[in-house]
């Protein structure tokens, strides 16, 4: 049989776990999004007292608990495997979804979505585990493009699910549903994910090196320990950690857009969740083709591309700040706000999700779970930062513009990182092979 004639047979499987995995992400983004859209409500709930600066505090213990998961479930997805992490994952964060809906205390929330969050966290790595072992390396830009789909067509679906609950229901009751839709999706998952792969799915492609192509990763002999000290030793790896905290931060706005919308628009808090639906609308269109353009462009066009994208969120940003000064109708005011916020999760997307998996991938060998975690965990330490900072800055007079402002400075920084990376890791594959040396770990 030919390599194709291996390919195409192996088009069944590879689609349903593929599938499996994007319904599977898809609900726990469900989870995490409950208490973005529930955010308005629980701001009027006269029984919870809460403020903007508590309501960050949550989401500031819930971004720590995503960075403690980012430290363990990565080598847990290494060392257990991709698939039983991944259903160990929506079990725990269906449970502590669900009790968050019952829950009034500030404590009670901030221990309830920190483990929503370090259950969540757990999708990536599995994830990168099981395309790092059930997929041919040219296709892991369009499976990390098709995953991200799922990722914004999730947080679309589960905004307007959601912010649409909300006209009719109290806000307790969105936990509950997504805690119920979880757990199904667990048990339906399990049948597919836990069983062995065909042998032809498993059949792993010989390896690029300049000298031998049947090469053996050069980290897969080593503990995650001596890996670690690989990858600290690389500036690409900073540079990519430094980008993607920028633009994990930059992504954390999308938390605060239903508050937002609410208290700069004076849209209901059911509308305000709607409304925000546009956030993940311009990220799904830009990742429904990221995937298959990514792996189409040369690294050489890549900083290229990618840097003109987040100069746009720069831009958007601006815009939106400079908004309020404009006096426009508020018809006008709602759409231009709109379009900005569209655009902006259009440019950030694709630099988000796409690059940080292929390099994990390539680059961390046997240790990619555990890679794409330390990348993820660096990220999310800036994301606890600005959810603190930023839920107070917004209660201060004027707070939104000097919100705002801050994401700008944080878009600036994103931009020149992210570009900065792409532009090494092309300079990097022009010069030697893109994984690291046998003697990496001795130099």
């Amino acid at each position: 049989m030919t390599e194709d004639d291996h390919e195409e047979s192996d088009l069944p499987w590879r689609f349903l776990i593929g599938s499996s995995m994007c319904l599977g992400y898809a609900a726990l983004m469900l989870c995490r999004t409950t208490v973005s859209i529930a955010g308005p409500a629980l701001l009027l709930d006269d029984d919870l007292q809460l403020t903007k600066t508590t309501f960050g505090m949550i989401l500031g213990w819930g971004m720590a608990g995503n960075l403690a998961g980012k430290l363990t479930n990565g080598i847990l997805s290494d060392k257990t495997g991709g698939p039983r992490v991944f259903i160990y994952a929506l079990g725990l964060s269906a449970a502590a979804i669900g009790l968050f809906g019952a829950a009034s205390e500030i404590k009670a929330f901030c221990l309830l979505y920190f483990i929503t969050l370090f259950a969540k966290s757990a999708g990536w790595p599995a994830i990168a585990a099981m395309i790092g072992s059930w997929f041919p390396t040219h296709t892991h830009g369009r499976m990390w493009g098709f995953i991200s789909t799922s990722s914004r067509a999730s947080s679309l679906g589960s905004t307007l699910l959601l912010s649409s609950l909300l006209y009719f229901v109290s806000w307790r009751w969105l936990p509950f549903i997504a805690a119920g839709i979880t757990i199904c999706v667990a048990g339906l998952l399990s049948k597919y994910l836990l069983t062995q792969p065909p042998d032809t799915a498993a059949r792993k492609e010989p390896r690029p090196s300049t000298s031998d192509p049947d090469a053996e990763h050069p980290l897969d002999n080593l503990e995650w320990r001596d890996a670690l000290i690989v990858f600290v030793k690389l500036p690409r790896f900073w540079l990519i950690s430094l980008g993607l905290m920028s633009l994990a931060v930059l992504f954390e706005f999308q938390v605060f857009i239903p508050i937002y919308l609410h208290e700069s628009l004076g849209l209901s808090p059911a509308q305000a969740g709607t409304a925000s639906s546009i956030f993940p609308a311009g990220c799904l269109l830009a990742v429904l083709t990221g995937g298959l353009v990514y792996d189409k462009l040369t690294k050489k066009v890549l900083p290229l591309v990618l840097g003109g994208m987040l100069a746009m969120s720069t831009a958007s940003l601006t815009f939106l700040w400079a908004l309020p000064r404009f006096e426009f109708g508020h018809q006008t005011q709602l759409i231009s706000t709109g379009v900005a916020i569209l655009i902006f999760g259009f440019s950030i997307a694709p630099a988000y999700y796409i690059p940080m998996g292929v390099f994990s991938i390539d680059f961390g060998g046997k240790h990619r779970g555990f890679l794409i975690g330390l990348i993820d965990a660096l990220a999310y330490a800036g994301v606890i930062v600005f959810d603190f900072v930023g839920g107070s800055v917004a209660d201060q007079a004027d707070g939104w513009a000097s919100f705002l402002a801050i994401l700008f400075g944080i878009s600036v920084v994103a931009t020149v990182t992210m570009t900065l990376f792409l532009w090494a890791d092309y300079r990097a594959s022009e010069t030697a092979w893109l994984y690291p040396r046998k003697n990496a770990h001795q130099s």
